[in-house]
């Protein structure tokens, strides 16, 4: 079975605003490797870093969910265990 994309929402808002992983990583204030544990899944993003990467991106608070919490970015969390 394929695996699914996590955090297509915030890849496509990155790709609009002509954004990569590392220049986000920048702005959230966190190693590149951490930015890849949390667009792959395995670690939650902190309020801080949202904040940072939402100002960046334009993402109104409303949509923060959509964006950052919506459970199909935490494949592992959806199998019983803990991201």
């Amino acid at each position: 079975m394929k695996a699914k994309m996590t955090f297509a929402e915030l890849r496509c808002c990155m790709i609009r605003k002509n954004i990569n992983q590392s220049e986000l990583a920048e702005v959230a204030g966190i190693a590149d490797a951490t930015m890849t544990d949390r667009m792959a899944g395995r670690s939650y993003f902190r309020v801080d870093e949202i904040t940072r990467i939402a100002k960046l991106l334009d993402i109104p608070e409303s949509e923060y969910y959509r964006f950052f919490f919506a459970s199909e970015n935490y494949p592992s969390a959806q199998r019983g265990h803990s991201a």
